[in-house]
Order: C-alpha cells, then sequence, then structure tokens
C-alpha cells in the first residue's frame, strides 16, 4: 500500500499530516500484536509491590516475589498487568510514558493514592479545567487520575 503524502487522504479517509498513519494498514496489519502488560522501572520491589497492588486492588501473579521483576494481575483477570521492572537509578525528566488510571471518584482515589505513598505533581503545566491530576508513585514515577470511568 502507497502512503498518502503529507495533508493528503488514505483511501480510508484517514489524514496524513507529517506521520503516516496509514503504516498500519501495511503488511497485513497487527495481526496478533497487542499490549498484554505495562512494565514500570522501580528501585524498591518491596515498597512498588505493595503500593502498586493496593493501588489496584491487583495481587502477585507468582507465590514467590522475584526481586528484580514482579507482575501483578487483576484478581478476576479483568485489566492489563502491571509488571514491576527493578532499575538502578530513578525516573529522569522528561518523562516519556506513563499509566492513565481512570474513574468516576476521581478525588476519593487521589485521595487513597496519596495516602498509600503517592505524591500529587504540584510542578505539572496543567491546562484550565483539566480531567486528570497527575500524581508520582513512591518511585517517583508519573501517572494520571483521569476523571472518567470508561475510555
Amino acid at each position: 500500500m502507497q502512503v498518502p503524502p503529507p495533508g493528503r487522504r488514505s483511501p480510508h479517509g484517514v489524514a496524513a499530516p507529517g506521520y503516516p498513519r496509514a503504516v498500519a494498514e501495511v503488511s497485513g496489519g497487527a495481526g496478533d500484536l497487542h499490549v498484554a502488560t505495562v512494565v514500570v522501572n522501580v528501585q524498591d520491589m518491596r515498597r512498588a509491590v505493595d503500593f502498586w497492588c493496593a493501588a489496584l486492588g491487583y495481587r502477585q501473579r507468582e507465590a514467590e516475589m522475584d526481586p528484580r521483576f514482579v507482575m501483578l494481575v487483576h484478581p478476576e483477570g479483568r485489566h492489563v498487568p502491571v509488571s514491576l521492572q527493578l532499575a538502578d537509578s530513578g525516573p529522569r525528566e522528561p518523562v516519556r510514558l506513563h499509566l492513565d488510571l481512570y474513574t468516576d471518584e476521581q478525588a476519593r482515589h487521589v485521595e487513597r493514592l496519596v495516602g498509600l505513598g503517592a505524591t500529587r505533581a504540584s510542578d505539572w503545566p496543567y491546562p484550565d479545567d483539566p480531567d486528570f491530576v497527575v500524581l508520582r508513585d513512591p518511585d517517583g514515577n508519573e501517572f494520571c487520575v483521569i476523571d472518567h470511568a470508561a475510555l
């Protein structure tokens, strides 16, 4: 499939500004490729397991904790797992990737997460009337609590 030049549209009506969206359509598409887990780098595995299990209501997949890598899963298998990986250093700015947690009870969950050890990112450049709150986990990894239950 030929990619339309910037500003033109693909046969499916998708605009192709700068970076062509039509690239996803070539070579049979994504096939079985999918996001299966999100990996968060941490410096204190025990603290991170405790925080994220309490934050999300998840549990460790394995009975014994590997000090270098732990996968956390939803007890009913309904949501994407979160994996924790031991890192030598803390997060670096600017953060290039973060988790978005969705809820209809944003204020309650923000306070609950802060009580579990998260901190508010007071230095975040919020837009006017944001629907999200930026927090940092105990390792300093940023994540957002979005004021919507569904995507």
